[in-house]
């Protein structure tokens, strides 16, 4: 039926899952040095929020040291927009502005930002760092 919700925390088993889903094709090398168990010490004092869909997660949002880092599970992608708005609402609620790194190559990923608004600058190491801040309402 997909009801979609936050939940208080991100698993973040699952998180990572999602995450590495992006790395396995092409940049499993990561993968080696960032262990899931790697990921979750790394993340677990971190402030985050659940995605999650019919009660299982299927990812979410941490925000570590000024940066917000999402991720969703590929299933789940292009499914889970309802989260999007109260997701950004709580990001919100714990900082006015934080920064999205993103692969230059994940064309998905950076369409996504630039579509809410965001500009990328890139990084000379193959990312782009974008500026997350509330959206100001449009002029008609």
């Amino acid at each position: 039926m997909n009801r979609f919700r936050l939940a208080d925390r991100a698993d973040l088993a699952v998180f990572y899952e999602a995450d590495a889903s992006y790395f396995h094709a092409g940049r499993a090398d990561i993968l080696q040095v960032v262990s899931r168990e790697v990921f979750i010490a790394h993340y677990s004092g971190c402030p985050s929020i659940g995605f999650v869909c019919d009660g299982h997660a299927i990812g979410g949002m941490i925000l570590d040291r000024g940066h917000a880092h999402l991720a969703v599970l590929p299933a789940y992608h292009g499914r889970w927009a309802i989260l999007w708005k109260p997701a950004l609402e709580w990001l919100f609620r714990m900082t006015p502005e934080a920064l999205g790194v993103v692969e230059a190559d994940n064309r998905v990923c950076v369409e996504f930002m630039k579509r809410n608004g965001w500009t990328g600058v890139p990084t000379g190491d193959g990312k782009i760092v974008f500026r997350i801040t509330p959206r100001t309402p449009r002029r008609a």
